[in-house]
């Protein structure tokens, strides 16, 4: 159902550069002419808004002003004591960057100087007790830190004067549990400082009316303003074989300037550096990777070389996405497409970082259906069809984590406290039931109200606190909604560093296989193992010959309106090549001509699609198309879909239940699904209705997810997000009773103790909204129930089929 927009204030045109510097005191606007010349777009829109203390949405491409857009009204603001600003960013090198810049500026433009303080993880002891006792004039900060300081009464009491909150990179918020936590840190604020401004900025944003009130909470007015990007775009899609993407690569970097190389995972990410690294010697020490599982300090030598011009080239997986200022960097390669039309403009808004600039990018490709979805995604780049921000219920173990906060800082009425979780957006349809069975949790009892757990709250006269300081100590340790698989941390020895220095952390399922003399590659070195102390890894540089880890995770599951997408461009190719040869032909040349498209990719993208329809045929949106292939020992099932790889995953492990007694095994994918079936009876289409009825869609729901080891797995994760396992308990960092008692034991005690119980039904809910979109199935289903459907018989998998095979590592034995 549309919610009521009225409270939103829609910004079409901004004002004029000079009235919009006439805000600004005399001096700070000529001087500010001087270094910039006139405001940008994002900042005529956003300095009125901030001036007038109106909650704002600022939505603009990268390199567009927006760090500027928001502050300066900030930093010329009347002065006041105490703490006026806070910063919210989702990444720590994001906010530590940020300082940098803010700093940069208010020497530049001659402003009275603010004292900027980051606070993080990363934060030392004695720069956390200064700040205690006096803040900082504005403190940039992350979500994770930002619940624990709201746990803490000397913080609270500094977060009083607050005046100013900006909440940067909102998109990465919305609809996920970080936003949620961020979300009723916000309300807990408000209710400390009920003048606090919200500022939220963005460079992909989709649509905005869901990201203003996110950012407000319940009906607040905002003022929202969107600066559509005016740069030049120009970007290529190339197909070529794996094997010659380093000589690709190398040709590119011999050729450019700075650039930043973008893989779809850590491990790929890895592998290149290394790989560019043995090609191009001459360039080694101007090539170097970047990603998440590197140490911070490494992280930000790379980043701060690359800002001043001395890196040729960085590969990097998603670490880099995010608004860090690159500096000079040229151009954007893609191995592989990114998976997404916000992901794509996000990370193509890397290069030229300035206003106007020309954004230049490739996509690399290494097979014709890559091809297509890199068309596809560019297309949809080209036009802003950006995905829409996700929507889901109200995350009710991010909810646990709050009651626990505010049970820290004194004595909470539970109906006070609901009203103001339902004043933030993520909570605001959120069922006093689902509210209750937190509080009764925290309290010890089952969902009956029978006595069960040790209680987290002390009750007394109807309102609630924390039971003890001892418990509020351990429970502050372990807010946040960042659940990580375990890591071992890699420490390099050498004279200059006889402790060693950490270069990041590695998956300990990779960890275990090494043994001392192994060899592997981590930031671009080629490293050995020699000894193991503790936790950490011991481990020298070597030369060649080295192992790629293998991080855990990795590959995209497509938003619902990309595979949509490329399923309809298949599908239009088809009606093109029904017509003849010429008619596809012509189509094709005439896609290379608009979007620069490469003659070999657009011959193998022909001949793909040429050999699909003489095999078989191109599915459409109109008809179900399920191939078999009947193999020696069973039959092999392909159903396509034009449905994300999670949608396929719903329906492939619905199949392979309803099939039962017989042994099957499925592949999912992005549009489709391989059953493989160990059966000599071949399934026709009313077969295949019946495997796909929404005839007791529910009651099946229930059975799958009561046999599924998903259930027992997600629920440590919900688990540890609600502080019912905890991830840093006093003296040691590991989780209470291992992985095994997490995921096993501790799941069937609680499904045995107590089936209605809160945590579950949220491990249920995320199951079937996330892991597997049995929403869109179902929508889907329902679609094609009116439409024919046709179960085709052909001698080998056909080739769009044998696409989902080469993206997914093995078939599935289903339970």
């Amino acid at each position: 159902m549309a919610r009521d927009a009225s409270h939103l204030h829609f910004e079409h045109l901004p004002i004029a550069g000079d009235s919009a510097l006439a805000l600004l005191p005399a001096e700070v606007a000529e001087r500010f002419r001087a270094t910039f010349g006139s405001p940008t777009r994002a900042q005529r829109f956003a300095w009125p808004a901030v001036r007038s203390g109106e909650h704002l949405l600022l939505s603009a491409p990268t390199g567009s002003g927006k760090t500027l857009a928001a502050f300066l009204p900030i930093l010329t603001a009347p002065p006041s004591p105490g703490l006026k600003c806070l910063y919210l960013a989702p990444l720590k090198s994001l906010a530590r960057d940020i300082q940098t810049n803010l700093s940069a500026h208010q020497e530049a433009l001659g402003l009275v100087p603010w004292r900027i303080a980051g606070r993080t993880g990363d934060t030392s002891s004695g720069h956390r007790r200064q700040q205690k006792l006096k803040p900082p004039d504005l403190l940039l900060t992350t979500p994770e830190t930002l619940a624990i300081l709201l746990t803490q009464p000397a913080w609270l009491e500094h977060f009083r004067a607050l005046r100013f909150a900006v909440i940067d990179e909102i998109h990465t918020l919305v609809g996920q549990k970080r936003g949620a936590d961020v979300a009723l840190s916000l309300e807990r604020l408000q209710t400390l400082a009920p003048r606090l401004q919200r500022i939220g900025l963005s460079a992909t944003c989709t649509p905005l009316a869901r990201a203003a009130r996110f950012l407000v909470g319940s009906d607040r007015p905002c003022r929202v303003a969107h600066v559509e990007p005016h740069g030049p775009m120009e970007v290529g899609v190339e197909l070529v074989p794996r094997p010659l993407w380093i000589a690709r690569l190398a040709r590119h970097l011999t050729e450019s300037g700075a650039t930043l190389i973008f893989a779809n995972t850590r491990h790929l990410a890895e592998r290149i550096c290394w790989a560019l690294k043995r090609k191009l010697p001459e360039l080694a020490d101007s090539i170097a990777v970047h990603h998440g599982s590197l140490g911070r300090e490494r992280r930000f030598e790379v980043e701060q070389d690359l800002k001043a011009g001395k890196l040729r080239a960085v590969v990097t997986s998603a670490s880099l996405d995010l608004g860090i200022d690159v500096g000079s960097a040229e151009s954007v390669i893609f191995l592989h497409p990114p998976g997404g039309v916000a992901r794509f403009l996000q990370r193509l808004g890397r290069s030229g970082h300035r206003p106007g600039a020309l954004r230049r990018g490739l996509i690399l490709v290494d097979s014709p259906a890559e091809y297509l979805e890199g068309k596809v995604t560019l297309g949809a780049g080209r036009m802003q069809q950006i995905e829409p921000l996700a929507e889901s219920e109200p995350p009710l173990d991010v909810l646990c984590q709050h009651l626990v906060g505010l049970a820290m800082t004194g004595r909470c009425h539970s109906d006070e406290v609901f009203d103001l979780v339902r004043r933030a957006e993520p909570f605001r349809e959120m069922a006093r039931a689902d509210f209750d069975g937190c509080v009764r949790y925290l309290s010890g009892q089952k969902s009956t109200g029978a006595d069960w757990l040790p209680s987290r709250l002390a009750w007394d006269a109807g309102r609630f606190a924390i039971a003890d300081d001892a418990l509020a100590q351990l429970l502050r340790r372990n807010l946040g909604t960042i659940v990580s698989e375990e890591t071992r941390s890699i420490r390099l020895m050498t004279p200059a560093y006889p402790k060693g220095l950490v270069l990041g952390q590695l998956d300990a399922a990779f960890v275990q296989n090494l043994a001392p003399g192994d060899r592997f590659v981590l930031g671009g070195r080629s490293l050995e193992l020699r000894s193991e102390e503790g936790r950490d890894l011991l481990v020298e540089e070597v030369g060649a010959n080295p192992a790629i880890p293998q991080w855990l995770g990795g590959g995209w599951d497509w938003p619902a309106d990309l595979a949509r997408r490329v399923f309809l461009a298949r599908a239009h190719a088809a009606e093109q090549l029904r017509e003849g040869p010429g008619f596809l032909a012509r189509y094709l040349r005439e896609l290379q001509r608009s979007e620069r498209l490469d003659r070999a990719g657009f011959g193998e993208l022909r001949d793909f699609l040429q050999a699909q329809e003489t095999q078989s045929e191109i599915p459409s949106m109109t008809s179900l198309l399920i191939e078999a292939v009947d193999r020696d020992f069973g039959i092999e099932y392909a159903v396509h879909t034009p449905l994300p790889r999670a949608a396929n995953e719903a329906l492939a492990q619905l199949v392979c239940a309803r099939l039962e007694p017989r042994k099957a095994r499925h592949v999912s994918s992005n549009l489709g699904f391989l059953v493989f079936v160990e059966s000599d009876r071949g399934l026709g289409e009313p077969a295949w209705r019946h495997l796909l009825s929404l005839a007791e869609w529910d009651a099946d729901l229930d059975e799958l997810l009561g046999s599924s080891p998903l259930v027992g797995e997600h629920f440590a994760r919900v688990a540890q997000t609600g502080l019912m396992v905890l991830r840093n308990p006093l003296g040691g960092r590991r989780k209470v009773g291992g992985r095994d008692w997490a995921e096993r034991r501790l799941f069937q005690q609680v499904e045995a103790g107590d089936p209605d119980f809160v945590l579950l039904r949220q491990t249920r809910r995320e199951i079937l909204a996330q892991k597997m979109r049995f929403d869109l199935a179902h929508a889907w289903l329902t679609q094609m129930s009116a439409f024919p459907w046709q179960v085709r018989w052909l001698n080998e998998t056909s080739p769009i089929a044998q696409t989902w095979i080469a993206t997914s590592s093995s078939m599935r034995v289903t339970p």
